[in-house]
Parts: C-alpha cells; sequence; structure tokens
C-alpha cells in the first residue's frame, strides 16, 4: 500500500531534460526507471517512477506542474 504524501521536492535533470533524481526531506533519490508517465503539460504530469535512496529501492508517484514538482505517493517495492 502506498503513503499519499503531496509533498514538495527538487527535481534534478540531465542535459537532455531526463529526471534523473530528486531531494525530498534532506534525502536524495536516484531514478532507476521510469515505469509510466501520463497527463499533458497543460494539466500537469504524473511520472511513476522506480528510485533508489538510503532506504533502498522504492516506487514514487511524481507529479509536475510546470516547473514545480510534488511527490504524490510512495510506495515500497
Amino acid at each position: 500500500m502506498g503513503h499519499l504524501l503531496n509533498e514538495p521536492i527538487q527535481a534534478e535533470h540531465d542535459p537532455a531534460g531526463r529526471l534523473t533524481a530528486y531531494e525530498w526531506r534532506g534525502s536524495r533519490y536516484a531514478v532507476d526507471e521510469v515505469l509510466k508517465t501520463y497527463g499533458s503539460s497543460r494539466e500537469g504530469q504524473v511520472y511513476r517512477v522506480r528510485v533508489t535512496g538510503a532506504e533502498g529501492v522504492a516506487v514514487a508517484e511524481l507529479g509536475r506542474d510546470r516547473d514545480r514538482w510534488r511527490l504524490r505517493l510512495l510506495f515500497s517495492a
């Protein structure tokens, strides 16, 4: 079961603009794989990603609205 968070994050991107990592609550999480994306740039986009952090591997759902990013959901993997 996932944890509903809806908290702001600081997203990191590579030179090509791909999401590579994010910082949340003082910890950094590397994005291993983008599993799914949906939504539109007008409505906001949602990214479901597999991440690795200090606590191990997890699946996160990240919301993007223009330049603002939020950690919407976090699932144990």
